[in-house]
């Protein structure tokens, strides 16, 4: 399967994610933690899939894309810390 067509279905996987996440409810907390850890596990793998394969193989085609492909993995740090901030969450925060 061609690399950009994956991430492109798996960033709209994640979409969708997100989406249902957003109409579960105020009390639907068990279903929301589920989201949250499977949305949690689909990132942290597509962003690990991009750096240790993906990046690299943009950088050795097209070597001007260095500055853009660290910027990119400077944003997945970001993410994956994020993410390990919202695990810790209680579902039932209404700030969720």
């Amino acid at each position: 399967m061609d690399a950009i067509v994956l991430l492109k279905e798996d960033h709209k996987t994640v979409e969708a994610l997100f989406k249902r996440f957003e109409q579960a409810g105020e009390r639907a907390h068990v279903e929301k933690r589920r989201l949250v850890n499977t949305i949690t596990k689909e990132l942290v793998t597509r962003a690990h899939i991009e750096e240790e394969i993906f990046y690299p193989a943009a950088r050795a085609k097209v070597p001007e894309t260095g500055d853009h492909v660290l910027e990119s993995i400077e944003e997945h740090h970001v993410v994956v810390w994020m993410l390990s901030e919202l695990k810790d969450l209680d579902p039932a925060d209404e700030r969720g």
